[in-house]
Order: C-alpha cells, then structure tokens, then sequence
C-alpha cells in the first residue's frame, strides 16, 4: 500500500475501541465482584476462564469468517450493540441455572449447568473481543495506535470500575457498564463516518435499548445468593430481613434484623454463662463471614464478653494498650472497654463497617467507634503495625469467619495474611514485655487451625531469635 492509498484510508476506531476496552475489563472485573457475592470468592477465579474463552472463540471465529472485514462498519457496531444487550441478561439468565459447586462430586447435572454458565457468560466477551478483532485486521497499517487505544482503555476501564463500586452496586454498575457499550456504538458510528441515516438508525436503537434497560423490573434485578451462604440461611429464621446494604470494592455488607427469633452471635461462649446476649445486628460480608453490632447496654449486660475464650488475657494481669487487628462490629472493642483498657486501637480495612457504627447504628451501638479510649484505624492490619514503632499490651486478631463455610473447608482456599509465619513475627515484634497475642478459630474435627497455628508460632519466634520458644 502506498502513501496516496493510506491518506486515502479512513481513521481506525481508536476512540470506540478504547471504550469497549475500558468497558469489557470493568465488566470482567465486577463478574468477580459478583462471583464472590453469589458464590463464595475463589469461585472469582473463573472469570478469567470465562474472558478467556469468550475472546478465544472469537480468534476462532473471526478467523472462519474473515470476510466480514469487508462489511467492517456495520458488523464492528452491532458487536459493540450486542455486548451490551447480552451483558446484562446472561449474568442474570446464569443465576436460573442453580449452580450449586458443593454438589458436583455426586450430581452430574451441575456440571453440564457450569457449562451453561460458561457459555452465557463468554458471550459478552465473544462480543467485544469481535470488535477488537475485526478493527485489527481492517486497519492493518494502524495496529499499533488501535493495540494503544486497546490499552489504554483497559487501563482505565480497570481503574474506573473500581471507584464506580464505591458509588453503586454491583447489579446497578452493571447497567452503567451497558451504557458505556452503547456510548462506545454510537462514537463507531461518528468515527466511521456514517451518514444521516447510519447515524439515525445507530442512536436509535442505542435509545430504545436505554428505554428497555431503565425500565426493568427491580425483581428481576436481584442477586441470587447461593442457600449455602450464611446470610441465606439466616434468611430463612421467621420475620428475618436485610435492615440496610453498603457496597464497595471491598464487599457488600448486609445488616440483618431478626426481631421475632433474636440474632445472637457469640462464638467461643461458655456453656455455664448465666448471662444473657444483647441485642444485636448481624453484619454479612459478602453474605457469608459475620460479625455482629450489640446493642450498647448497662456494663452488667455486656458481662457476657467476659464469658467468651477471647477474654482470657485479661484474666492474665490488667491490659492498659490493646489493638484489635479486624475490628468488624466492635465487639472485641467492647470487651476490651469492659475489662477496663485504657486505650483500645481498632485497625479495619473495611471503611464501610466503621461508618455504619458512626452513622446509622450510632445510637443503636453507643457510639462504640467514638468512645474516647478507642482509636479507628481505617488500614489493613499488617500494613498498620509495619508502620506503627507502638507496642501493645495484648493483639488481638478477630475472628470474622462463616462456621459453616470453615467446617466445610471453603476456607482453605481463602488467602489470609495474618496467620503466616511473616505475620505472627510481625505480631511478637509488637509486644510489650510480657504481652499477650489472641488468636481465636473455629473448633474442627479432627483438629487443624490450632495446630496448624501452634506449629507457625514456633517458625515465627525462631526466626525472630527465640532460642527455646517452648
């Protein structure tokens, strides 16, 4: 091709490429998001299949039907229609399949459902990935600026999701994603300059898909939590409902109220406790892991923290400097209160948790995170105590676990940084002199966290130079 034949090229697409770029990584990246909620979070991992298999079947497919680059202009825009008419319905459509991962070792038919869910799943991606596709091998001569504008949207559109699910939810920054797929067909048809009625017929049907998108029912738009989770089966207690939701890249936090057959959770009770548990909220990341908002009450009425296995360093000496690395929903905060600590320091990464008790459960909690011997920390824990020369009297890691999902095992799969080895040398090294660290697990049969947690904590003063650590 000569200079005169390349002037007389049009201009690639590197505008609405870059859109649906930045669109179908925000997309993948809230299918995580989403994963992780419906599902527990190492499920997350098989978006990538998912990506992957939807980008690949287009390879293929484009590779079969390499003559639609000759009707470049028309195909290249319903692809990028199509990703956003089928992105939001096939999250939805894959929810009826009922996929239920604990029953694929004696149910056949959950596996022939996951490849279902696989299928309806790649084929927003197949979409997109088409439109890429067919703009590398229509613009040949322009592969490096498209593969750039490729890029750089995906760049931006991994950035931009992640502070899009500080301000929706995840169903509702789904349907925002569909509109940047439309906003990308609409810039295509400007680019590739269309004429009058190219123009007309792209705009419209984008607005008649806007119309369809906004007037959904609410009822359809709901995420199907797996029965299995804890905030499913709780749920289920009579008269039980979601009081409020928050959301973030973090998670999504529901608060249950249970007025009929009261929440009480309180792990690591005694059995010979006399005292009753207040009332309380339960708080659900992800619908799973729980932690719980009491009901700030009369010193005597909080007695029952005194009754939990957390408490016994306190019976050790008096502990004036405590931090509670996972603070959740202060109850460990309160039970350091209740013993008479001085200075109690709540680190948790969590933002949203912290201003539910400073906002909406303020009265309800007694202002819990606003006592004046308690100090928040909105950080990751580890993160807190590397950049922290203070030394504690006693550190304290929550436990903030579903019972259901640890004694299933699900938990294995899940990435916890603070029972390394790294960590609890992390911990020791933040002592004062005969300081105590607290680490509270599920009971399991036969037993594996405490020995598992034994055994890490000898490795951990070793390398810190405990000669004898028994």
């Amino acid at each position: 091709m000569n200079y005169t034949q390349l002037q007389s090229e049009p201009r690639p697409p590197r505008l609405s490429v870059a859109v649906i770029s930045a669109t179908v990584l925000a997309y993948e990246i809230l299918l995580t998001r989403i994963f992780s909620i419906v599902q527990w979070h190492h499920f997350a991992y098989m978006v990538i299949s998912i990506a992957l298999l939807g980008f690949g079947a287009s390879g293929t497919f484009l590779a079969l039907r390499s003559q639609l680059v000759d009707r470049f202009n028309r195909v290249y825009v319903i692809n990028l229609i199509l990703f956003s008419v089928f992105a939001l319905p096939c999250i939805l459509l894959a929810q009826e399949f009922a996929v239920h991962p604990e029953q694929l070792l004696w149910d056949p038919a959950q596996m022939i459902r996951v490849t279902a869910v696989y299928v309806l799943l790649a084929l927003p991606f197949f979409f997109a990935a088409n439109a890429i596709g067919l703009a590398l091998m229509r613009f040949r001569h322009n592969v490096p600026k498209i593969y750039a504008a490729d890029l750089i949207g995906a760049g931006l559109g991994s950035v931009a999701i992640v502070g899009l699910l500080y301000l929706l939810f995840p169903i509702d920054a789904l349907k925002v994603l569909c509109v940047f797929g439309l906003v990308a067909a609409i810039i295509a048809g400007f680019e590739l300059r269309f004429n009058r009625t190219g123009i007309t017929i792209t705009v419209t049907t984008v607005l008649s898909l806007l119309i369809v998108l906004s007037v959904l029912p609410a009822a359809w738009l709901k995420l199907s939590i797996s029965p299995y989770k804890s905030l499913s089966q709780q749920l289920n207690v009579k008269d039980a409902y979601i009081e409020t939701e928050r959301s973030s890249p973090l998670g999504m936090l529901s608060v249950i109220a249970s007025p009929t057959i009261p929440l009480r959770h309180a792990p690591g009770l005694s059995l010979n406790t006399t005292v009753e548990v207040p009332e309380q909220r339960g708080v659900f990341f992800d619908g799973d892991s729980i932690t719980p908002i009491n009901a700030h009450t009369e010193r005597e009425d909080s007695a029952y923290l005194d009754n939990l296995t957390s408490a016994l360093p306190y019976h050790l000496k008096q502990l004036e400097r405590v931090v509670v690395l996972g603070a959740g929903g202060g109850s460990l905060v309160r039970q350091a209160l209740h013993h008479g600590t001085s200075s109690v320091t709540a680190v948790e990464l969590d933002r949203q948790i912290v201003k539910l008790l400073r906002e909406e459960y303020r009265d309800f909690s007694g202002g819990i995170y606003d006592h004046n011997s308690v100090n928040v920390q909105i950080k990751e824990a580890r993160g807190f105590l590397e950049g922290n020369p203070k030394r504690y009297d006693l550190i304290q890691v929550a436990l903030i676990d579903s019972f259901a999902a640890s004694s299933a095992g699900l938990y294995a799969l899940n990435e916890n940084y603070l029972y390394t080895i790294e960590a609890l040398a992390e911990f020791y090294a933040h002592l004062s002199m005969g300081g105590y660290l607290g680490i509270s697990r599920w009971v399991k049969l036969p037993p594996r966290d405490a020995l598992k947690l034994f055994a890490t904590a000898i490795e951990a003063l070793r390398r810190a130079g405990v000669k004898e650590p028994a």
